[in-house]
């Protein structure tokens, strides 16, 4: 049966496109895929080299995701630029997680309520809720590491992905249930088995009935005693108001939204936080780079008093950490991927595409592009940075280029600067010659690249 949907799939692709892969042999498809999973980066990089450089189109076929179009980065801001209704993001990310199975409800996935939230609501307060965020984290952090001083042996995503669900849910359901560890934890392990999902949706009914009988209270009455949580529950629900079928309103269908917002803000923040932990941690001058987030961290918090909007945009060396993390350890393999959603589509080069085909651009490839990046499997913690730092004194600003992601992710990224110093003394500097301390005074060593070495 593999074989046979492993064929079906690979006979969509338009005839004459090359397959990284995918070779003349027995039961070619299935083998083709069986390499898209084992070496999934490498044919990517390797296409991207052979074929994207040379502005040409190529095929990467998957284990689940069927074959993968692959497309010059010339390309990628014409793909940006179609609209949702030709090209959809949306349903690549459903299809691979096979939400039409594991969630189902397709009333709801094709509802526009959390996209429309998500781009009104959750967009504008973006920064506005570090006070609440930077608790959760304390909270949080404090209770999992402690504060003593003392050595624990705890394990890093386990712990962190604790945290990122406490954050995430402060945001999404507000302090009460976010606090909640068997909520929480039945959100972060929803990816891992989509079934405990259920106790979610018997908690929240008991949650959520009071919250919307105050709410219409309060539109009924603006003198009733109770002051409105500013939370994506909260906007969900007032949204609702304006609604009336029942997949839209019902308290039921409600929190099964809950449940496809955890999967995006719990997972995929989790593993983008593990990675950088783990890639700054492993680094070969780790005890370097921690000084310098620490020195960074304190100087800015000293100079604002508190993690405003403001005082987060001055942390480029976490940002730059944090960005040089994803690079070198991103998931996915491409970027921009998008399913055709029309008949007749054609890319800027005359190429038909068929309806249902996923295409995108080779995020590895660019990634490990010497031409884009010195020494590009190496990570260094402050590739971005760097350039900012020597040029703090020009009098041209230079072009804000920050992860896009770091004003809400970056008090939270930025736990080294309140772990227990003792932590500072485990990583012991591997050069010789100098300390940490000299190195940070040395500005031609002050941001040495790790040695660390990724692919």
């Amino acid at each position: 049966m593999a074989s046979f949907k492993a064929s079906t799939e690979h006979a969509w692709v338009p005839v004459g496109l090359p397959w990284m892969g995918k070779r003349d042999e027995f039961l070619a498809s299935i083998r083709a895929n069986v390499r898209g999973f084992v070496k999934s980066s490498a044919l990517y990089t390797e296409g991207y080299r052979k074929y994207s450089k040379a502005g040409q189109v190529y095929v990467v076929p998957t284990w689940t995701r069927g074959p993968q179009i692959v497309v010059p980065p010339s390309m990628g801001p014409w793909i940006a630029a179609i609209p949702d209704d030709v090209l959809n993001a949306k349903d690549c990310t459903y299809d691979n997680v096979q939400f039409k199975y594991t969630v189902g409800h397709p009333e709801i996935l094709a509802n526009d309520m959390i996209d429309l939230l998500i781009k009104r609501e959750l967009t504008r307060t973006t920064g506005t809720m570090n006070v609440e965020i930077i608790e959760e984290i304390d909270d949080s952090l404090e209770s999992l590491f402690g504060a003593d001083g003392q050595w624990r042996k705890v394990g890093v995503f386990d712990t962190l992905t604790r945290t990122v669900g406490r954050v995430s849910s402060r945001v999404f359901v507000g302090k009460e249930l976010c606090r909640n560890m068997e909520y929480v934890m039945s959100a972060s392990d929803f990816a891992r088995a989509v079934s405990v999902s259920g106790y979610i949706l018997h908690l929240f009914p008991k949650f959520m009935r009071p919250a919307i009988l105050d709410m219409r209270a309060k539109a009924a009455d603006p003198t009733y005693p109770w002051e409105e949580p500013e939370d994506f529950i909260t906007w969900m629900v007032r949204e609702s108001f304006k609604r009336d079928t029942d997949h839209e309103t019902s308290v039921y269908h409600l929190s099964y939204r809950i449940v496809l917002l955890n999967f995006g803000g719990i997972t995929t923040t989790s593993i983008m936080v593990v990675n950088a932990v783990l890639d700054i941690w492993s680094s070969h001058n780790a005890a370097d780079v921690i000084v310098a987030l620490r020195e960074e961290a304190e100087l800015v918090l000293k100079e604002h008093g508190e993690w405003s909007k403001a005082a987060l945009a001055k942390l480029h060396r976490l940002d730059s950490a944090i960005r040089e993390s994803a690079r070198v350890s991103a998931i996915g393999g491409n970027a921009l991927a998008r399913r055709v959603k029309v008949d007749d589509f054609t890319l800027p080069n005359g190429l038909a595409v068929p309806k249902n085909s996923t295409i995108g651009v080779s995020m590895d490839g660019i990634h490990f592009d010497e031409e884009h990046y010195d020494r590009p499997t190496i990570y260094d913690p402050f590739r971005f940075s760097r350039p900012r730092e020597e040029t703090l004194a020009s009098e041209k600003p230079r072009v804000n280029e920050d992860l896009v992601t770091t004003s809400a992710l970056a008090p939270f990224l930025a736990w080294p600067a309140r772990l227990p110093r003792p932590l500072l003394r485990r990583q012991q500097c591997q050069d010789d010659t100098r300390t940490a301390a000299s190195r940070l005074r040395d500005p031609a060593l002050r941001y040495a690249p790790s040695e660390c070495r990724h692919r």
